[in-house]
C-alpha cells in the first residue's frame, strides 16, 4: 500500500486547487476537464485521482477553498476593527475588496459556481450558507449603528443591508470583467461615500480626491544611503514569511549585499527629497544558466508595505527590475512563490512569466 508524505499531499491539494481555480476562470466551469487541471498544475491525471475523488469532488473543494478563504478575511478584519460597529462594517468592505480575495480568477470561480448553484443543492449549501452569514452579518451591524443612533423609526435596517449586499456583488462582477485593472480604490471611494450618506453620524463623506490622493511613486536603485530604509522593509519582509523580526540582522545583511555589490535592490518611494519614505523593495541575484551558456537574474524579494498593495507599486518594482535585467544582456529573470499565493501569481503572470510545469525543485539543508 502506498503511502505519502502528509505535508506533500496537502501541498499537492492546494496545487490542484489553484489550478482548479485556474481553469474554472479560462474555460468555464462546464468545459473544466482533469486533463486541463492536470495540464495546468504540470501533473498528471492520475495525481488528481489519488488526490481527489472525482471531478466533482475536486469543483467542491476549490469551492470550499475560495468561500472559507473568504471567511477568515472577513474574521480578520472584524478582530482588528474592534468592537465599534461602524468599523466593522467598514472593515467587512474592506475585505470585500482585499486584492487576494478578489483577483479575477477567484471572481471568475464565484460567477461560475453561482450560475450553476441553481441547479445543484451542493453548490448551493456552500454559496447560500456563506451569503446568508454574510448577510445577516451586515444586518446585525447596521442594526446597531442605527439602533445607537436612536434612528429606527427613520431607517430600516433591511433595506441598507440589501443596498450594501448589492454594491459589493456589483463590484465583484466588475472585477469580473476589468480583471487585474480594476480600480479597487475607487470601488473603495464609492462604498464610503454610501455609508457617509446613509450614517454621517458615523463616516464623513470622503473628498472627491481623496482616492486620488496617493503621492507619486518613483523607483530607484538602492546605494549605502538607503540601508536603514530598505532594512527596514527587509524585516518586514522576513516576517511576512514567518522570520521573527530581527531589524539588526536585516541591517547587516543589507549592509552587506549593498557594499559588496553582491545583489541589486530597487527601492519605491513616495514623498520627495528628505521627506521621501520607502514603501517598497525587491531584490535581485545574478548567476548563470548552464544549458543556455548565459548570464540570468533570479527575482528573490519582493515586497510591497500593506497599505500600499494594490496600487501598482509591485508591477513597477519589476517592471524596473526587466530594464535592468535587459541591460545586462541576460537571457531570462527567474523567480519562485508560494502555492496559495494567488494574488503573485497573478501579478507574475500578466507581466508574462510562465508556470514551469516541467522541473521540481528541491533543497538541501546545510
Amino acid at each position: 500500500m502506498s503511502t505519502t508524505n502528509p505535508a506533500i499531499h496537502q501541498e499537492r491539494r492546494k496545487l490542484l486547487i489553484d489550478a482548479t481555480i485556474t481553469a474554472v476562470a479560462e474555460y468555464g466551469l462546464s468545459k473544466v476537464t482533469l486533463a486541463k487541471i492536470s495540464s495546468i498544475a504540470g501533473l498528471t491525471a492520475g495525481t488528481v485521482n489519488f488526490h481527489f475523488e472525482s471531478k466533482e469532488a475536486l469543483l467542491l473543494d476549490t469551492l470550499r477553498f475560495v468561500s472559507e478563504e473568504f471567511d477568515r478575511s472577513v474574521a480578520n478584519a472584524l478582530k482588528k476593527a474592534g468592537a465599534d460597529p461602524s468599523k466593522r462594517l467598514a472593515a467587512i468592505i474592506d475585505a470585500s475588496l482585499d486584492p487576494e480575495i478578489t483577483e479575477h480568477r477567484k471572481m471568475a470561480v464565484w460567477h461560475a459556481f453561482d450560475s450553476e448553484s441553481r441547479g445543484r443543492q451542493d453548490y448551493q449549501r456552500i454559496r447560500g450558507s456563506l451569503d446568508k452569514q454574510n448577510f445577516k452579518l451586515i444586518l446585525n451591524l447596521c442594526e446597531q449603528i442605527i439602533r445607537q443612533a436612536s434612528k429606527q423609526s427613520e431607517i430600516d435596517a433591511r433595506a441598507i443591508a440589501n443596498a450594501i449586499s448589492g454594491i459589493t456583488e456589483e463590484v465583484w462582477k466588475e472585477i469580473l470583467f476589468a480583471g487585474e485593472d480594476y480600480d479597487r480604490d475607487d470601488a473603495r471611494y464609492v462604498c464610503l461615500c454610501f455609508l457617509a450618506s446613509i450614517f454621517p453620524w458615523c463616516y464623513a463623506m470622503p473628498r472627491k480626491t481623496d482616492k486620488d490622493s496617493y503621492p507619486a511613486t518613483t523607483i530607484s536603485k538602492a546605494t549605502s544611503n538607503d540601508i536603514n530604509q530598505v532594512s527596514r522593509l527587509f524585516d518586514l519582509y522576513r516576517q511576512f514569511y514567518e522570520q521573527g523580526p530581527d531589524l539588526a540582522l536585516a541591517q547587516r545583511y543589507i549592509s552587506e549585499q549593498i557594499t559588496n555589490d553582491s545583489s541589486v535592490i530597487f527601492i519605491a518611494w513616495i514623498g520627495e527629497s528628505e521627506d521621501r519614505r520607502a514603501v517598497g523593495f525587491t531584490q535581485l541575484y545574478s548567476t548563470f544558466c548552464s544549458v543556455e551558456a548565459s548570464p540570468i537574474w533570479v527575482l528573490y524579494d519582493l515586497y510591497v508595505e500593506e497599505d500600499r498593495r494594490g496600487k501598482g507599486i509591485g508591477k513597477s518594482l519589476m517592471q524596473k527590475a526587466h530594464q535592468m535585467a535587459a541591460e545586462s544582456d541576460a537571457s531570462r529573470i527567474d523567480l519562485e512563490t508560494a502555492f496559495d499565493n494567488v494574488s503573485a501569481q497573478a501579478l507574475y503572470e500578466s507581466l508574462g512569466y510562465e508556470k514551469d510545469n516541467e522541473f521540481y525543485k528541491y533543497s538541501f539543508e546545510l
